[in-house]
């Protein structure tokens, strides 16, 4: 083995001159500076792009859940050249208040190239008023008009008020789906702990607290009721 020694006076002469140091140092920091903006602006842009994500993703969550209560849920269909036939329909929405609908029968029929309406056989519509009970309907049939928001329902229409403990009995209502009101302009009667009230027209709003009917000729019989369905109202003109 042999050993190199170097002279103790001899001048250090270093491996990279000064300025070479510098400028490897400059060009470096450099890279550093550019990666950062780089991330930099990354950031920026998911910030400005990821909201715009998630509103689309949650519109397209609403526009699903719509088509699939439609069409997904549907048990059985047929279909022919003119019409459409589906068995266990329901559909859910919200009205133009925010109140949770649902609307249900044992067959729809739909026309060909009609996207509006539907008709029911043995419909019902079930929906959530102030108080915590829920208003329902039912009937021997009913037209969903989409367009119009409105649900007509006929023959035996029976319905068992949220508002109070009052059932309605009417051979044709219409539902406005904008507010969920219910009226028409056939014999009416109403049975609960208030007794029994009748009409020959009606308006039922508020999920049937607010009971406005109309007998024959000017008579007018006005309805309120509390959550414990006693009378707080009753007046004709």
């Amino acid at each position: 083995m042999s050993t190199q020694l170097t002279d103790i006076n001899a001048r250090f002469e270093p491996e990279m001159d000064v300025e070479t140091e510098v400028a490897e140092r400059r060009q470096r920091l450099g890279q550093q500076v550019a990666a950062v903006r780089r991330r930099s602006r990354r950031i920026h842009l998911l910030r400005m792009v990821l909201p715009g994500l998630i509103g689309g993703i949650a519109l397209l969550n609403v526009g699903w859940i719509t088509v699939s209560s439609i069409l997904g849920s549907m048990n059985n269909y047929n279909a022919s050249g003119t019409e459409i036939r589906m068995t266990n329909p329901h559909f859910s929405d919200l009205s133009g208040q925010g109140t949770p609908y649902r609307i249900s029968g044992l067959e729809m029929v739909k026309k060909a190239g009609n996207d509006v309406v539907v008709t029911l056989k043995a419909p019902s519509i079930e929906f959530k008023g102030d108080s915590d009970r829920f208003t329902h309907i039912s009937a021997a049939s009913g037209v969903y008009d989409t367009e119009r928001k409105t649900f007509r329902m006929t023959g035996n229409v029976v319905m068992a008020s949220g508002g109070s403990d009052m059932t309605f009995r009417t051979e044709e209502a219409v539902i406005s789906l904008k507010d969920l009101t219910i009226s028409g302009d056939k014999h009416i009667e109403g049975t609960g702990s208030m007794g029994h009230i009748g009409g020959e027209s009606f308006v039922i709003s508020k999920s049937g607290s607010d009971v406005v009917f109309r007998g024959r000729g000017d008579t007018l019989v006005r309805g309120l009721f509390n959550r414990q369905a006693r009378l707080r109202g009753l007046g004709k003109s």
